[in-house]
C-alpha cells in the first residue's frame, strides 16, 4: 500500500492532506504522510494510518483539526505539489516538441514525413469510409431499378477492405519507427 492508496480516506476528513497524499511522489506526499501518523499516533506509513482510519473512531476529529492547524503549510506543500506537477507537464510537451523537430529536421524522408502521412491518411479514409457509405447506399437503391448492377455495393466494400488494410500498414511502421527512435543503433 502506498499513500496514493489513502488519499481518499484521508480526504474524506481532512481534504487538502488527501490532496497533496494523492499527488506526485515527493517530499510533500512525505511530509503530509508525516503529518496524518502523527495526528493519529501511528507509524509513519500509509498502512498503520489506514488501519488508524479503520478502527479510530475520533481518527476523523483528529485529521481535520491537524488540518485546521497546519492549514498554512498544507497550503505551501499544496502549491509545491501543483508546481511539480506543472514542471512534470511542461517537460513531457518540451521532450515531444524537440522529438518533433529532430524528426521535421531529418534528412530521410520516412523520418520526417511519417506525422503528415500518418494525418493525411486518416483523413482520407475517414472521407472515404463516409463517401462510401452514402454511395454504398445509393448503389443499393440504384441496382434495385437497374439490371447487373447487383455487385456494386460488394464493390465498394472490397474498397473499405483495402483501407482498413492500409491502417495496420501504417501501424506497424510506425511501431518500428518508434523502435529504431528508442534503440538508435537500430536497423
Amino acid at each position: 500500500m502506498n499513500w496514493k492508496d489513502i488519499a481518499g480516506k484521508v480526504g474524506q476528513f481532512a481534504p487538502m492532506l488527501g490532496a497533496i497524499l494523492g499527488g506526485p511522489v515527493g517530499a510533500a506526499v512525505t511530509v503530509a504522510g508525516s503529518i496524518a501518523s502523527v495526528a493519529l499516533g501511528v507509524d509513519n506509513t500509509p498502512d498503520a494510518v489506514a488501519k488508524a482510519l479503520a478502527i479510530d473512531p475520533q481518527a476523523a476529529v483528529k485529521l481535520a483539526q491537524i488540518e485546521a492547524d497546519k492549514y498554512v503549510a498544507l497550503e505551501s506543500l499544496a502549491t509545491e505539489v501543483a508546481r511539480a506537477e506543472l514542471a512534470a507537464a511542461t517537460q513531457n510537451a518540451s521532450d515531444i516538441n524537440a522529438t518533433m523537430q529532430a524528426e521535421a529536421r531529418s534528412e530521410h524522408w520516412v523520418q520526417f514525413a511519417w506525422r503528415p502521412s500518418i494525418g493525411f491518411a486518416v483523413a482520407f479514409a475517414i472521407a472515404l469510409s463516409v463517401l462510401t457509405v452514402f454511395a454504398s447506399y445509393g448503389a443499393a437503391l440504384f441496382a434495385e431499378r437497374v439490371e447487373g448492377l447487383q455487385h456494386l455495393p460488394g464493390i465498394l466494400a472490397a474498397i473499405m477492405g483495402i483501407i482498413g488494410v492500409a491502417s495496420p500498414i501504417l501501424g506497424i511502421a510506425s511501431w518500428f519507427r518508434g523502435k529504431k527512435q528508442v534503440n538508435e543503433s537500430g536497423p
